[in-house]
């Protein structure tokens, strides 16, 4: 079950990667959940700064995953504006009149 080659790096290998992964566990610069036979990986602080570190970064370099996602919509539009000025009512069921 285990690909040779990962999905987005086909020019390095899976081992290669879990053994990178393996060892920065080991500096705690990443913590690992292992769940149906698959590893997951989180970054630390201190793995981010590690990594800025050895890849030459500047500080204000973040991973996607921390920098803040801007709302789709403004935040100053009112909660109901959308529905029409229909219902008024607790929930989204097809309740009485719907």
């Amino acid at each position: 079950p285990r690909a040779c080659r990962h999905n987005e790096l086909e020019d390095i290998p899976n081992l290669h990667v879990m053994m990178v992964l393996k060892s920065l566990c080991s500096r705690a610069y990443v913590t690992e959940k292992f769940n149906w036979m698959w590893y997951y990986y989180f970054l630390t602080n201190e793995g981010i700064d590690y990594l800025r570190e050895q890849l030459h970064l500047p500080p204000q370099v973040m991973p996607s995953t921390l920098t803040k996602q801007r709302p789709t919509r403004p935040a100053l539009a009112a909660a109901g504006a959308g529905d029409g000025g229909e219902g008024g009512g607790k929930g989204w069921g097809k309740g009485k009149g719907k």
